[in-house]
C-alpha cells in the first residue's frame, strides 16, 4: 500500500476517484506546522445530471478547502 493510500485510509476517505497529487509541509499564521493533502477529484459523467442530455462541456475546476480534526482528538 502506498502512502499516498496511507493517508486516505487514516482519514478514512473512501471516494474512489479522489486522486492525490501530492502533500506538502507549510506554516500557518499562527506558526503551527501543517501537512497539506494535494487532491483531484476526478470522476466520468455520462450524461448532464441537470438535464440528462450526453453532450457535456467541461469549463474548469473548483478548488476546496477540507479541515480535517486532529487525530489525538
Amino acid at each position: 500500500m502506498s502512502l499516498t493510500n496511507s493517508i486516505l485510509c487514516l482519514f478514512e476517505i473512501t471516494d474512489p476517484n479522489l486522486i492525490v497529487t501530492g502533500i506538502s509541509k507549510e506554516r500557518c499564521s499562527t506558526n503551527q506546522r501543517i501537512h497539506v493533502v494535494h487532491a483531484t477529484l476526478s470522476y466520468q459523467l455520462l450524461k448532464c445530471p441537470h438535464c440528462g442530455h450526453k453532450s457535456l462541456i467541461k469549463n474548469g475546476t473548483h478548488m476546496s478547502h477540507l479541515r480535517l480534526g486532529t487525530l489525538s482528538g
